[in-house]
């Protein structure tokens, strides 16, 4: 493609290389196959198990076996039901938080970076936000608002969207730099198009990289407001609950705390796991560098 005779480089990755790059990334592979396994258990799980939320008090601390695969808890309750079902909050959230930082994050740091006379006010909002430590946001908004799944999603969003904004920020001030840029701006190309068609995929990798960075830590910030009693309600099950609950019963239940957490670590290194490798597929080229 060209503009005024001057050649436009094109983004440097467009998957066209997944296939084989897949192939020979056999760890890529195996996060796609637990983060697809964790991702059917929060659909099928609500349909295929005892209701998470039932007491019974007969079936108290039974520790795992046949009949109870991850034991139950002080009420009576399927520990693995309520794990299971965790599954879906977490994700859920994740994804909600991850979808709403990058979107908003876009919008701020593509104009940061570009539009100069907006580059001081709105990072300065950003710089506002980011000195508040981000857990004790969240637990401040969530004691205003309340404890629900959609308020913890924009008390943990308003918390990541400034990183967010700042990486995209710190990419576009380098790419408006370039030649390809100026050629454009030489050509008369308009700020919306100029954004949408040069910035953004030339920015690609570190937004992947962040997105992956936001959907983790919104998984463990849900599961620590929800631990401290400012996440999702009692009512709901969740690794945070989980783990609150099963303090008392450390040692006489451990199972309570084991299953929760164990899956709560396995879920966010698989997905801290994919979004290095989606990096490198998006952009080899940094993949050698940080391998030198």
């Amino acid at each position: 493609m060209t503009v005024t005779g001057t050649v436009v480089r094109k983004a440097p990755g467009h998957f066209q290389n997944l296939g084989g790059f897949l192939r020979t990334n056999p760890t890529i592979l195996v996060g796609l196959a637990v983060l697809a396994a964790f991702t059917c258990v929060a659909l099928i799980a609500p349909y295929i198990l005892p209701d998470p939320v039932r007491v019974n008090p007969i079936q108290r601390l039974r520790l795992p076996g046949a009949d109870h695969w991850f034991g139950t808890d002080q009420l009576g309750r399927s520990t693995l039901s309520r794990t299971l079902n965790g599954t879906r909050i977490s994700l859920t959230i994740g994804a909600f938080v991850t979808v709403l930082t990058v979107t908003l994050g876009l919008l701020i740091g593509l104009v940061a970076g570009f539009v100069r006379w907006l580059d001081g006010i709105l990072m300065r909002i950003m710089d506002g936000l980011m000195a508040i430590p981000g857990i004790l946001l969240a637990i401040a908004l969530m004691s205003l608002f309340g404890s629900s799944v959609q308020n913890v999603v924009i008390a943990i969003s308003i918390a990541e969207i400034p990183r967010m904004a700042r990486v995209i920020r710190s990419s576009v001030l380098v790419l408006r730099e370039q030649t390809y840029v100026e050629a454009a701006i030489t050509n008369g190309t308009g700020l919306p198009r100029m954004l949408l068609r040069h910035i953004l995929p030339n920015a690609a990798a570190p937004v992947i990289v962040q997105a992956t960075y936001v959907f983790a830590s919104a998984m463990i910030v849900e599961s620590v407001l929800s631990f401290l009693g400012a996440g999702t309600p009692p009512t709901i099950p969740s690794w945070g609950n989980m783990l609150a609950e099963a303090r008392p019963f450390m040692q006489r239940a451990p199972w309570m705390i084991a299953f929760p957490g164990v899956a709560l670590a396995l879920l966010v290194l698989t997905v801290n796991v994919l979004g290095d490798a989606l990096r490198d597929a998006i952009d080899p080229r940094l993949a050698r560098k940080l391998r030198v």
